[in-house]
């Protein structure tokens, strides 16, 4: 009986590490992959330009043409592989060192067609390794695309298993392949750089974080406008703030810095960041607020057949900088009221100023209030949704603030 049991014991514990010891059907050790960190999609011709005087350029330029299966090339698609260490190493890449070596931790190969699935079995002509997604960072667009649609363009990320949902998307307004080409100071890789900026929207508002492939895909098929960050670059840093409005999958134009934070605040997005308020002071001195917390509720309220959008935001702020007679009033209650009284007027002008102007200027209901009727007037929605276009910017909003200062620092 002993025997047996010890068998049976034998035969369970056989089977539970059978399943730890069984090798992956489709392993590939991990130096044998061409992992993509980065994408730019621009118009063709293929990028960077400037440079078809040079006659090592042009031969490049070559490799990036192929011939398509069916119509002519409309993009020129760049990946961006990490060169090996070896590689970064050799003087013959890296180039003697210094500046010219940091160009030369990627290789960025560009090929030129109308669909990515074509192209991306093109660049296993062109490199060794096949390209693997599943570490894919960032995705970079140029204004030029943006603004002719971007549902087709991305319709392979929406579908492979290996593309992330947590991709970043980003727009910008020159050559996207530009902004990969950064070498920026304190990173490694440009992809890396550019995926780390949004985790920063706690410290400015004026950065739009939920904009990755997978809010994006969300987006378009659920037939929602939307915005995308705007970046911009230099040779070794990038700037990330406004955004691109998209009605529909096509760009229709841009909001600024200070546009995009109100947009924020009417979207319920505001994760941290400031506000900025004159002093209650003669002097007209400048308040600075850190904000804490921020919470918007959109509600519909309809009268009439008419539709008005009433928004309630509960906002606490500490109280950063005052500049005025070293705090002399911090304390005072009546201060403190003074100030909260006057972001709360900011912030109703602001958000309403935002709104009218993507009402008339875009027509594009970013903010979402068509979700807002489809929660809490369904029936109502029913019957409008086809027209929403034409009343959209005809809706009014009314904004109501209410805004507390929790903490004034610490003061000697």
């Amino acid at each position: 009986m002993k025997i047996y049991r010890f068998k049976c014991f034998l035969g369970v514990v056989f089977v539970f590490f059978m399943f730890f010891l069984v090798g992956c059907w489709d392993y590939m050790e991990v130096e044998n992959r061409g992992y993509v960190l980065g994408m730019a999609i621009d118009k063709y011709p293929p990028l960077p330009q400037g440079q078809e005087d040079l006659e090592d350029y042009l031969s490049e330029r070559e490799l990036e043409k192929m011939p398509l299966h069916q119509g002519g090339p409309k993009y020129a698609y760049t990946i961006q592989i990490p060169v090996i260490p070896e590689a970064i190493a050799t003087p013959e890449v890296a180039g003697g060192g210094g500046e010219a070596g940091a160009l030369e931790r990627t290789w960025d190969l560009t090929i030129a067609g109308n669909n990515f699935f074509e192209v991306n079995r093109q660049f296993s002509t062109r490199i060794s390794y096949p390209p693997f997604y599943e570490h894919l960072k960032v995705i970079i667009i140029s204004e030029e695309v943006a603004r002719e649609g971007i549902k087709e363009l991305l319709d392979m990320h929406f579908r492979d298993h290996e593309m992330r949902r947590r991709t970043r998307v980003f727009i910008t307004p020159s050559e996207a392949k530009k902004v990969l080409d950064i070498a920026p100071r304190i990173d490694d890789y440009s992809s890396l750089y550019l995926e780390r900026l949004p985790l920063n929207a706690n410290k400015n508002s004026r950065i739009p974080h939920k904009t990755d492939l997978g809010e994006v895909s969300k987006s378009i098929h659920g037939e929602l406008d939307f915005v995308l960050p705007r970046v911009i670059a230099t040779r070794d840093e990038a700037k990330y703030a406004g955004a691109a409005v998209f009605k529909g999958d096509k760009m229709v134009g841009w909001l600024g810095e200070l546009d995009t934070n109100y947009t924020k605040w009417a979207r319920d997005a505001v994760v941290g960041g400031i506000e900025v308020v004159e002093s209650p002071h003669p002097a007209a001195e400048l308040v600075v607020l850190e904000i804490t917390k921020a919470k918007t509720n959109v509600k519909p309220v309809i009268k009439s057949n008419n539709i008005k959008m009433h928004m309630d935001i509960a906002a606490t702020f500490n109280l950063s900088e005052e500049f005025r007679s070293q705090f002399e009033n911090a304390f005072d209650r009546e201060f403190i009221s003074e100030v909260e009284s006057r972001v709360e007027e900011k912030l109703k002008r602001e958000i309403k100023d935002t709104i009218t102007y993507v009402q008339s200027e875009y027509g594009a209901d970013i903010f979402h209030f068509n979700v807002a009727m489809q929660r809490y007037e369904p029936k109502v929605w029913d019957e409008i949704q086809e027209d929403w276009r034409d009343i959209f910017p005809q809706v009014e909003v009314e904004v109501v603030v209410d805004a507390k200062i929790r903490l004034i620092g610490l003061m000697k």
